[in-house]
């Protein structure tokens, strides 16, 4: 149950749409394009460490939210406030997570870690297997960096987490027992929990976007009985939203 090796074909790999176009730099057009693909390819080990092929039902218990439309007003609309700075650096994602911090949910001094990465994109994953139980903590950090992306790393990091939640929606399966935007998290989050019938696990998500980073943390453990399964899903989903708040302090 470790990450997978990049030169190996990922589960489920999907293509996202085509970044908005903007002019860049002719300096930093090889490094952009570098930071991208990588960034890219973290995030569908990410996204799919867990996942598992099935149907794709209507999303009935998905909450996807939709603009309300408007009208056409001539008012002339105010300046948009000024952007927050972004962050030059990441810390790799084993070092998001104190290691007290990563002991409240894989309880062990000497977690398995399975870890990959680089500059702009990094996974590192805790795990603790005992007879039947079994516990994990993932990590995945990844940013569009202003030395590749210059002024459009806000943007990019903005496509890049809707992306990300597009393929959510359309990567339903029944066993996928919440999707839904969350507030109070960064600048902008959503939640996942589904059941990995494959492996037999139980996966609680919380994707969050804060300036130029996208993070995700991952809580797994053993596929609960089916009358234990919204403890399962409100506990699953809690340890990924504290994981994710704890992790946050750590891009600064």
């Amino acid at each position: 149950m470790g990450l997978p090796r990049l030169p190996e074909p990922f589960h489920r790999v999907y293509s996202p749409p085509d970044a908005p176009k903007a002019k860049a730099r002719r300096s930093g057009v090889v490094g952009a394009i570098l930071a991208v693909v990588a960034a890219v390819a973290l995030a569908a080990v990410g996204v799919f460490a867990f996942a598992r092929d099935g149907a794709r039902p209507k999303a009935g218990s998905t909450m996807v939210d939709r603009p309300p439309r408007s009208g056409v007003s001539t008012t002339a609309r105010p300046a948009p406030p000024s952007q927050a700075p972004v962050f030059a650096t990441i810390p790799n994602a084993c070092n998001v997570l104190q290691p007290a911090t990563v002991r409240r949910w894989v309880p062990t001094d000497r977690p398995t870690v399975d870890k990959m990465g680089a500059e702009t994109a990094s996974v590192c994953k805790y795990s603790l297997s005992q007879g039947q139980r079994y516990r994990a903590v993932q990590v995945d950090a990844r940013a569009f960096l202003p030395k590749y992306m210059h002024e459009q790393a806000t943007s990019m990091t903005i496509w890049s987490y809707e992306a990300q939640w597009k393929q959510a929606v359309k990567d339903l399966t029944p066993d996928t027992r919440s999707l839904r935007r969350i507030g109070g998290l960064g600048d902008a989050a959503f939640e996942r929990y589904w059941i990995d019938r494959d492996v037999h696990v139980a996966v609680g998500e919380a994707t969050v976007r804060y300036r130029n980073v996208v993070l995700r943390m991952q809580y797994t453990e053993e596929q609960p009985a089916a009358k234990d399964r919204a403890a399962s899903e409100q506990r699953c989903l809690a340890n990924a939203i504290a994981a994710a708040r704890a992790g946050l302090p750590a891009f600064h």
